[in-house]
């Protein structure tokens, strides 16, 4: 099994426990449970927002693997140009640029990690926020996951969904 230290294999669990390998003992596993359990836990309510360290943790992850941080780039690209030349209709060439398998696998990772990090299945949070601020270290916009500017663009862009980590959020 792949860990937040040690993300190899992360695609192979995710894909286990969102989707079962089509036997029995896949559908009686208990680790699908968990896994169905923690996406299931934020659905009613108002969780407490998480504090700004768990999205920069998972920017940092994000960006610093191979594979997602070029499918981060990848969106990062797509937005750059929809900036540039957009809004595009759905008929329009440069529609065939989006980059579905990107977002496709930036949308599955955060899952995963949230569950491997034991953090809340906040999309608004780890999949929006967390992808906003890679997309602007990315683009050159903020200096990097620990600056203290990108602390400061999460609190003041984004405090509806998130806490500064001296708030008492849970970690």
């Amino acid at each position: 099994m792949a860990s937040i230290d040690n993300i190899a294999g992360w695609r192979e669990e995710y894909e286990y426990l969102e989707y079962g390998d089509g036997t029995d003992a896949a559908t009686d596993d208990p680790a699908r449970g968990v896994w169905r359990a923690h996406k299931n836990k934020f659905v009613h309510g108002m969780p407490p927002k998480p504090p700004i360290s768990q999205v920069l943790h998972l920017v940092e992850v994000m960006l610093g693997n191979e594979e997602t941080r070029s499918a981060m780039k990848e969106l990062s690209d797509w937005w750059d140009l929809l900036e540039k030349k957009g809004p595009f209709e759905d008929d329009d060439p440069e529609m065939a640029l989006f980059p579905d398998e990107a977002v496709q696998l930036l949308i599955e990772f955060w899952q995963w990690f949230c569950f491997k990090a034991g953090y809340p299945h906040l999309g608004q949070v780890f999949h929006h926020v967390a992808r906003e601020v890679a997309n602007k270290i990315l683009q050159g916009r903020l200096p990097g996951v620990h600056a203290r500017e990108t602390e400061e663009y999460l609190l003041q862009n984004f405090s509806l969904f998130v806490s500064a980590d001296d708030e008492g959020a849970s970690q």
